[in-house]
Parts: structure tokens; sequence; C-alpha cells
């Protein structure tokens, strides 16, 4: 299934959960609803928990 890597996080600009985009221009994640960049420690942990 190639929906076991996605994760999702809450975006504290607009409070949607989604599944964050990667700007391979600034190597951050950012949220896909209001492009708000997003701390990539928490994406990063969040990751590592649904992973385990």
């Amino acid at each position: 299934m190639k929906d076991d890597n996605q994760f999702l996080i809450k975006c504290p600009n607009c409070r949607q959960i989604r599944e964050p985009d990667y700007n391979d221009t600034t190597g951050h994640y950012v949220c896909p609803i209001c492009a708000h960049p997003l701390d990539a420690q928490v994406v990063i942990e969040k990751k590592k928990r649904g992973l385990k």
C-alpha cells in the first residue's frame, strides 16, 4: 500500500489537518492549503512515531 509513509499534521496557521508538501527550493515542509512553513522537527518526530 503506497499510503504507508504518509503522515498528517495540523497547520498552526489555517488549522487544517493535511499531509504537508515538501518545498524543494527552500528544503522545508509547507502547508498545502495556506503555504505556511511547518516546523520540520515536528514533522520528523510525527513521521518516526507513525512508522514504528
